[in-house]
């Protein structure tokens, strides 16, 4: 399999995972359940980290 191919499958696959984190983690304040808020909150900042350091390789 082609690397950058593969490559640009990891990048949709950390950009999905942080859309859906982030949403979880503003249903999560909306519903004032502030550890779920907190842990999908975290996956958020893993996979921006994630997406930052893709686009520097």
């Amino acid at each position: 399999m082609n690397n950058k191919r593969l490559s640009k499958k990891w990048l949709c696959t950390f950009i999905i995972i942080a859309i859906a984190a982030l949403a979880t983690c503003v249903v999560g304040l909306y519903n004032k359940e502030y550890i779920i808020a907190i842990g999908t909150g975290l996956v958020f900042g893993a996979q921006v980290f994630n997406i930052i350091k893709w686009k520097r390789n």
